[in-house]
């Protein structure tokens, strides 16, 4: 990224022509854009080297840039430049091992928790006191993390075997056999479309993977709620006592899946957070480890980009095959993709969905795309990986984890309080306000890399807190117990 410090704002590259203020100018924000030249009507405004809208009206240098003066057009496609080369600045000096439980089918957990698994809402509220028991319990003694309860609001009166179907029985898999889960307990009501049956099925289409100690039941079988809260309690205990003895191994960061998320974006996430992960991500790519990028509405626009960096022909065409989906869809709903900017987006300086997509891709990097997967699909490629997501956070998570991510990297500049059950979620600020605003929920400042660091300094710092929170550190959400009521699969459609 080419940086240039003019008068309280920064020009990101040498072809643009606006500037993002650093300090408040008069009635223009922090993180809003100014003119740096002057902008004819109708003619395109130029961010980052690209062009992120078009002027409504002529734009006098110095004059706030936003959504009263710009407008979005679907028809703008970013240029296409050739992907960039990561080039490692002190990475000899990194640790390229983590301290993590080694699963039996050679993957590896950064945690270990026990989870009661609702098949169906109908069973949620069993599921939530069965685990509600254990909250106080001391289980660090035989190395377990927790009881989570996995709850969701949908389970039946879909079309057997339809989309939606097939979608839910996926994500729940995906977290029954994830590696950060230990153990299980499966609580069904016993009449409903999803089942223990069919999330075990779904498995059947997963590599070789080891399922966790598990044991499931129906509460019309257990004769109601008391009684299925009991034995669900009782079946949980079942399971800790099962457990094997486990030990944190000295293991390869190739073993690490990250996943990328960012929520509340504001105009700063471009320019600190999001680069610097890009760099921790090309580190850890670097070092044979895993990212794996989400949220595809959010990267509406940088298709072509993303193409680009495709290894093979079928992914090119799959990624291709993603992005004509989600404008299909858009259109049958009479909306555009620039309907995903959230107030606060805007409110933080973002003015379209082109100049949030380019903030949303530089969380990848440079690394080439080894593999485009579906929602929840399983992790098999080393690399950047490519995942088909919406933008909501909460459901994007789900279905990253879901395909096996056993960490996630989340970036906000508004301020989110999201955080993952099984997956411990580092949370990364995109500027210091923010970061001293919420020392409870933010993990590290990337605001720093426009004062007293570099994007490569904090990036590098990234890349640490992998190793550290993989490693056992807790994360802010961890301290604070978030995540319990976060997995949200993706709903795509009917409900009979």
């Amino acid at each position: 990224m080419t940086v240039r410090q003019i008068a309280k704002s920064l020009l990101l590259n040498p072809a643009d022509n606006v500037c993002v203020v650093t300090a408040a100018r008069g009635r223009v924000p922090e993180g809003h854009k100014i003119a740096f030249k002057r902008i004819g009507a109708n003619k395109p405004v130029i961010k980052f080297g690209q062009v992120i809208g078009l002027a409504k009206r002529t734009i006098m240098p110095g004059e706030h840039v936003h959504m009263h003066n710009m407008r979005f057009s679907d028809k703008i496609e970013f240029s296409e430049s050739a992907p960039g080369k990561f080039m490692p600045e002190g990475r000899s000096r990194l640790p390229h091992t983590f301290q993590g439980y080694l699963r039996k089918d050679g993957r590896a957990g950064t945690r270990n928790y026990v989870v009661v698994i609702s098949t169906v809402n109908c069973s949620a509220r069993v599921v939530r006191d069965v685990s509600r028991h254990f909250e106080n319990a001391k289980l660090s003694k035989i190395k377990v993390d927790g009881v989570i309860p996995i709850v969701h609001h949908s389970g039946c009166a879909q079309a057997l075997g339809g989309r939606s179907d097939r979608l839910l029985n996926r994500t729940i898999a995906g977290w029954f056999a994830h590696p950060n889960v230990a153990g299980a307990v499966v609580i069904g009501l016993g009449c409903e479309d999803i089942n223990v049956r069919s999330i075990i099925s779904g498995l059947e289409k997963r590599n070789k993977l080891s399922l966790p100690l598990f044991d499931s039941f129906n509460i019309q079988d257990a004769g109601g709620t008391k009684k299925a809260i009991a034995l669900g309690v009782k079946k949980v205990e079942r399971v800790l006592s099962g457990l094997p003895s486990f030990k944190r191994v000295n293991l390869p960061v190739s073993l690490l899946t990250v996943a990328l998320n960012c929520g509340g974006s504001d105009a700063f996430s471009a320019i600190t957070a999001n680069p610097a992960l890009g760099i921790a991500s090309d580190t850890l790519v670097s070092y044979g480890g895993t990212v794996v990028l989400g949220e595809t509405p959010e990267c509406f626009g940088a298709e072509k980009l993303l193409s680009k960096r495709c290894v093979s022909k079928k992914d090119k065409e799959r990624l291709r095959d993603i992005f004509l989906h989600w404008r299909k869809l858009a259109k049958f709903h009479n909306i555009n993709m620039n309907n995903n900017l959230a107030p606060g987006n805007i409110t933080g300086g973002i003015s379209s969905i082109l100049e949030k997509s380019l903030g949303a891709i530089s969380k990848a990097g440079v690394s080439p795309i080894r593999q485009v997967l579906d929602y929840g699909q399983q992790i098999t490629g080393r690399g950047l990986v490519f995942m088909d997501t919406p933008g909501f956070d909460p459901v994007s998570v789900t279905g990253l984890v879901a395909g096996g991510c056993n960490l996630v990297a989340f970036t906000t500049g508004r301020g989110s309080m999201y955080g993952c059950s099984i997956a411990p979620t580092l949370k990364i600020a995109t500027n210091s306000e923010l970061f001293n605003k919420f020392k409870n929920d933010m993990d590290l400042d990337a605001g720093g890399s426009l004062v007293k660091s570099s994007l490569e300094q904090v990036g590098r710092e990234i890349y640490n807190s992998f190793i550290q929170v993989a490693g056992g550190r807790p994360t802010c959400s961890e301290k604070q117990g978030l995540g319990k009521e976060e997995f949200v699969p993706w709903q795509l459609g009917e409900t009979l």
